[in-house]
């Protein structure tokens, strides 16, 4: 058994942990991003259903204050399983926001993007692949057990349901890190060995 959002487990035939993340192909394509002198793309995107409503509770902070972040441009991607997918296209219509719905081809958006705000699923490994900045929200409380997405491990995790306003706050820093503390960040997310977990996988099952 391998599982690569859950970290370490007790049985010897399950391996655990992000070494064992078999990434997709089309990512494998794809180089770390370039940390640029200040942030201007960010990326929003919480998975096929997104049940905390994520993406509604940053589109209502960003339009609710478009003077402050009428500088940035948010591409915000939904899933398939999202609900109210009509309502929110309506944000499509502000200059700076680009919603975007079960799109084919996410390292393409990705690596548009200055930094990252995701759910804490497998979408946060193909950030960290990418050397992006992320904060991270859980959706559950089994994606709270998902270990990887930590700040050890180069993300901004603020737990399961936080309030809009910490939200906003966390926004509000990342928007406003300096090169040099997303370069930091950036080199935390690409020393975990990301791109090798399908060969991991591979020699294990080849080796039995």
């Amino acid at each position: 058994v391998f599982n690569a959002l859950y970290q370490n487990h007790e049985l010897p035939q399950v391996k655990a942990g992000e070494k064992y993340y078999i990434a997709s192909k089309l990512f494998m394509l794809y180089q770390p991003i370039e940390i640029k002198e200040q942030v201007k793309n960010v990326i929003i995107t919480f998975g096929g259903s997104d049940p905390q409503n994520y993406s509604d509770r940053l589109l209502d902070i960003i339009t609710k204050h478009p003077e402050k972040y009428r500088d940035y441009h948010f591409y915000v991607v939904l899933g398939r399983a999202k609900l109210n997918v009509k309502r929110l296209m309506e944000y499509g219509s502000y200059p700076n926001i680009d919603i975007l719905y079960d799109i084919k081809n996410m390292p393409e958006i990705m690596s548009k993007c200055d930094i990252a705000i995701t759910s804490r699923g497998r979408t946060g490994y193909e950030l960290a692949i990418l050397g992006i900045p992320t904060i991270a929200m859980a959706q559950n409380k089994r994606e709270e057990k998902h270990g990887f997405m930590c700040h050890e491990n180069g993300f901004n995790y603020l737990g399961l349901n936080p309030s809009d306003r910490v939200i906003e706050t966390n926004l509000d820093l990342y928007l406003n890190l300096t090169p040099q503390e997303r370069k930091e960040y950036q080199e935390i997310l690409l020393s975990k060995d990301l791109r090798n977990g399908r060969q991991r996988v591979m020699n294990l099952i080849n080796s039995l």
